[in-house]
């Protein structure tokens, strides 16, 4: 049996997400860590019910992408997962919506920066993990509503997951100097 998540995500420009793919195939590859490669380069918003529309809801706030910067000074953590920092310079919490929003059951956290995954390492070894910084600034995304399906009983869900995007909508900021 299969279990359904519905996320609403941000996608980078075709440069960063090809970036953030060689990131996650060298993590792959330096550690096996499938997890690095169970989903393509994504930042992880908002999950949403499971039985919400298969459209994108409307995000609160205008002019939420102005200024977008990708840095990263090492591996960011939240609860055993790796993330790839991403500084939104303050569009975050406009991003991750308001009280009118209704979480559904999360996967994994939702956190400020592209998913990298690694659930397979030992927590002791995680501070070692490398990760090489990136500097890029952009100033488009893409908003996606992507379904994630993974075995309803398996705790290693990113060695069967499957996902597709639903729907997708640019999201267009201001050039930042």
């Amino acid at each position: 049996m299969a279990r359904t998540y519905r996320l609403l995500a941000l996608l980078a420009p075709g440069s960063i997400e090809a970036e953030v793919g060689a990131l996650q195939q060298a993590v792959f590859a330096a550690h096996g860590f499938v997890s690095a490669i169970a989903l393509p380069p994504l930042v992880p918003v908002r999950f949403l019910p499971v039985d919400a529309a298969p459209r994108l809801p409307q995000v609160p706030g205008r002019g939420v992408t102005a200024g977008f910067v990708v840095r990263v000074t090492g591996p960011a953590w939240s609860d055993g997962h790796l993330f790839l920092g991403l500084e939104t310079g303050g569009a975050w919490p406009g991003l991750r919506g308001d009280g009118r929003w209704t979480d559904g059951p999360p996967l994994f956290p939702c956190f400020e920066g592209f998913y990298l995954g690694c659930l397979e390492s030992e927590p002791g070894s995680r501070a070692a993990l490398a990760v090489p910084a990136m500097d890029r600034r952009f100033s488009s995304l893409d908003l996606a509503l992507v379904s994630i399906e993974v075995p309803d009983d398996r705790a290693d869900w990113w060695s069967e997951v499957r996902w597709q995007i639903e729907d997708r909508r640019p999201l267009r900021g201001r050039r930042s100097a």
